[in-house]
């Protein structure tokens, strides 16, 4: 099968045989959440944080900040506690930014906080399903814009093989999923105490986290934690979120190489 769409991807010209493009940056896969992820507010911002991936290498990575829209709006869904206690539903499509955070291993999806205080909002929580498309937002002047049959292929037949590469993959996936969550619950800049460092695992994986994982989760997801725990005790790295997203990154980077092999061999 695998093959077959390898064949259809070369005969629409999307197998990495030229160069980058200087325009449109790459489509991407959005990793489905397994729970809901709140929104944190900070300069002005309110956002989440989500693991994605690059479904076109042969197109440029985004660079942080580049603007994306959901392929099919459905698959992403806001919640929202207003400022009088009412519980409603958003226009995801209306009130969300998407945006590239670390090139195309992480975007940050949320609003300003003016929109927030517009709405009257006290808190929003977003949630998406699973093998999400996000195609870049077109640009006036684009000297290589996305095609249709591009998006097409992203969206289908090469969505289809990131979610056996990627976003189901059973090793490290869990784990890239699960430190998510642990960055996610820190603020997005600066340190936090000591305190609240030791007891983020307590706090955002319990004692039940593992209980749907795959066997192996939970002690890679400890190495990593552990890890970056030793690492800013000691003053190597700044800041426990700052080591957690390093360790995502590389995470998702390695999946994300052996989709693009997977692509371009055909296998």
């Amino acid at each position: 099968m695998r093959t077959l769409f390898f064949a259809a991807f070369a005969s629409l010209g999307l197998i990495a045989t030229a160069s980058p493009a200087i325009s449109a940056p790459q489509m991407m896969g959005l990793v489905a959440s397994n729970a809901a992820v709140p929104l944190q507010c900070q300069r002005g911002d309110c956002f989440a944080e989500l693991t994605a991936f690059c479904l076109q290498p042969e197109r440029a990575s985004p660079v942080q900040g580049t603007a994306y829209r959901m392929h099919d709006p459905s698959r992403l869904v806001a919640f929202a506690t207003t400022k009088d206690g009412r519980r409603i539903e958003l226009d995801a499509k209306q009130h969300l930014e998407i945006k590239a955070e670390r090139s195309h291993v992480a975007v940050r999806i949320g609003m300003s906080s003016r929109t927030m205080a517009r709405l009257g909002l006290r808190q929003v929580h977003i949630k998406v399903a699973r093998n999400a498309t996000l195609v870049p937002l077109s640009i006036q002047g684009d000297k290589s814009p996305l095609q249709a049959d591009e998006i097409v292929a992203g969206a289908g037949p090469m969505r289809t093989i990131g979610a056996s590469y990627v976003d189901q993959e059973q090793h490290w996936m869990p784990v890239a999923r699960m430190t998510n969550r642990l960055i996610n619950a820190l603020p997005p800049g600066g340190r936090v105490s000591e305190q609240r460092r030791s007891g983020l695992w307590d706090a955002v994986i319990g004692p039940d986290g593992f209980a749907q994982t795959p066997p192996g989760t939970d002690q890679r997801l400890r190495g990593v934690y552990e890890q970056c725990q030793q690492a800013v005790a000691v003053g190597r790295l700044p800041s426990l979120r700052r080591c957690l997203e390093g360790k995502h990154d590389s995470m998702v980077g390695t999946l994300n190489n052996r989709y693009w092999y997977a692509i371009k061999s055909g296998s």
